[in-house]
């Protein structure tokens, strides 16, 4: 049964987020609210972790899992190319609710790519995450936190009520903004193709390309 923590999410507290980082570390599974919805973390280098996520969503192994890093520099090593329009989204939506694709580099797992040779990756506007990935010191999964196909949660209570007997912990930083997950962007096609629209409107996004 998972532990369901409450947790302010201006100000998270640090003992807290240091028992949730252990957690991550040891290939535990956590849910945690973002700018978005609430997503279910997991050490995205370990592919323990990484099955365990798969098979608590009933996720279709073909489908790839996005991550969350804590800064841009942490980028360098997980993709072979970073592109010029990539950049310039990254200065104008990071941190926030968009989730860049990048060519994969060879520390990225496999089972988090979906046979795409491509991953998702964001840098989140909310504090939670943000201490979660830094205290943890690797990315994280960013998949929402709920069974595949099923509704997106936003509230700790929904996630409890669906995952609640087969994940390890739940944040409860209250409500989200909505239902709506990230948008997610290719950049590694000329043009860039919105492959989801999300929180950020597409009409926000083409301004940049």
């Amino acid at each position: 049964m998972s532990e369901l923590i409450k947790i302010n999410s201006s100000r998270p507290d640090p003992l807290t987020m240091q028992r949730a980082a252990r957690l991550i570390k040891r290939d535990g599974i956590i849910a945690f609210p973002t700018e978005t919805v609430y997503g279910l973390g997991a050490n995205a280098l370990s592919e323990k972790a990484i099955m365990r996520v798969f098979q608590i969503k009933g996720r279709d192994p073909k489908k790839p899992i996005p991550i969350l890093i804590d800064k841009k520099e942490t980028l360098c090593g997980l993709v072979t190319d970073i592109p010029e329009k990539g950049e310039i989204l990254m200065k104008n939506f990071w941190p926030g609710g968009l989730t860049i694709v990048f060519e994969a580099s060879s520390k990225i797992p496999p089972l988090l790519l979906g046979n795409t040779g491509k991953i998702g990756v964001r840098i989140s506007s909310c504090n939670i995450v943000q201490k979660l990935v830094e205290q943890a010191g690797t990315p994280i999964t960013a998949t929402s936190a709920n069974i595949s196909g099923q509704k997106n949660c936003s509230s700790a209570t929904e996630v409890y009520e669906n995952l609640g007997e087969i994940i390890d912990m739940i944040l409860d930083g209250g409500k989200t903004a909505g239902y709506l997950g990230s948008t997610v962007i290719d950049v590694t096609c000329c043009p860039a193709k919105i492959i989801r629209e999300g929180v950020i409107r597409s009409r926000d996004i083409k301004r940049y390309l």
